[in-house]
Formats: C-alpha cells, sequence, structure tokens
C-alpha cells in the first residue's frame, strides 16, 4: 500500500537518531517506555472505564477490548511488518513507513469501537475509541505531509480527556508532556518542531471530539 510519502525527509530522522545513539541517555530510554502509546493508551481507557461503567467487571471487560484490538493487534502487524522489511524498527522513524500503519491502526480502533457499540459501552467509552480514531485519521493526514510525534499526539490526547472529565486533574496531568517531549527529543526521535505537532494534533482532537461527544 502505497501514499506517496516522500523520503527525502527520513535521512534526516535517520541522521538524528544515528547521533543520538551515539551518547543515549538511559533516562531518556525510560521515560519513552513509561510512557509508550500503548501504556498510555490503556491507562486512560482504565480512567474512562472505571468512572463510567456499573461495575469493575464491566470496566475490566471495557479495557481488555482496547487490549486486544486497538492496542495488541496493530502491534502484531508492526511486529510483523518488521519481519518482512517494511519497517525498520519499533517506533518507525522513517516517515515515509507510518501512513500504511496508521490505516491499519485505524481498522483495528473501527472493529473495537464496533464491538463495544454491540455490547452497550457506555457513552464515555464510546467516545473515547472514537477521540482515538479521530485522532489517529488525523495523525495518518499531517504525515502525509509532515512527521509528528505520536508519543506526543496519545499523551497529550489523554490529558485532553481528563481535562474534560476533570479539569484540575487534567491541568495537572498536563505537566508529564515535558518529560516525555523532553524523552523523545533526547533520543533524537523528533524534533522540537514534530513533538509540536504531535501535541497539537493529539490534545486538540481528543479534546474536540470527546467533549463533543460526552
Amino acid at each position: 500500500m502505497s501514499f506517496g510519502v516522500g523520503r527525502s525527509d527520513d535521512a534526516h530522522d535517520v541522521a538524528r537518531l544515528e547521533a543520538a545513539s551515539q551518547d543515549p541517555s538511559v533516562v531518556a530510554r525510560w521515560v519513552a517506555g513509561v510512557f509508550t502509546p500503548a501504556n498510555v493508551v490503556l491507562a486512560v481507557m482504565a480512567y474512562v472505564a472505571v468512572r463510567h461503567s456499573d461495575s469493575v467487571v464491566e470496566a475490566a471487560l471495557w479495557w481488555a477490548v482496547t487490549l486486544l484490538l486497538v492496542v495488541a493487534l496493530p502491534y502484531a502487524i508492526l511486529f510483523r511488518a518488521m519481519r518482512g522489511g517494511r519497517v525498520d524498527d519499533r517506533q518507525v522513524v522513517r516517515r515515509s513507513q507510518r501512513p500504511w500503519l496508521y490505516v491499519m491502526a485505524l481498522a483495528c480502533v473501527a472493529a473495537a469501537l464496533a464491538l463495544l457499540v454491540l455490547a452497550g459501552a457506555p457513552l464515555q467509552v464510546v467516545a473515547l475509541v472514537v477521540a482515538m480514531g479521530a485522532g489517529l485519521a488525523a495523525m495518518l493526514l499531517a504525515t502525509l505531509v509532515a512527521k509528528a510525534s505520536m508519543h506526543l499526539a496519545v499523551a497529550a490526547g489523554a490529558v485532553a480527556v481528563v481535562v474534560v472529565e476533570q479539569p484540575l486533574v487534567g491541568a495537572v496531568l498536563s505537566l508529564v508532556l515535558v518529560p516525555i517531549a523532553w524523552a523523545r527529543h533526547r533520543d533524537g526521535r523528533h524534533s522540537v518542531g514534530q513533538l509540536v505537532a504531535g501535541a497539537l494534533i493529539g490534545g486538540v482532537t481528543a479534546f474536540v471530539v470527546y467533549a463533543l461527544l460526552t
């Protein structure tokens, strides 16, 4: 699947990553690992599901759907692509390799959304998954033009959802975006512009979609 994404800017991202690898930071790797998109998605789903479900068991069911379809399946597709040589590494440094992965992730989110709706999930849980899908779609469109940080997009999106639910808590949580951005820049994964773009795309999209639906 090809989207006509140019490869000329891939060289800059690869060069920045290689330069950072000459002086690696254990702290940056640790921060990025803790706040990897998968962990953040599962954490915000747990937060929303517990707040709006009738029981912990019900909340666990919605969380399990997210784990299987929104996290595990897209990662399985990614790892298969790595083994097949379609992507270079787990964090997909090359922009030209990202668009089709976003399309696959969108299909997984759509499947999760359909299952949650059919199972009668709470409005807020459904709205969260819709916001995830909208964020992925926005990142896909942005990636056709320039690279943006998925770490920051997902983290900012999660913070935006919490802001809608509990503004003060969300405001405090927004502080975590700073160390995440530092870690991704220090590790050579993104430029400052890519980090800002990811945060804006994820945060604005999630806030607007989740607030409107709930």
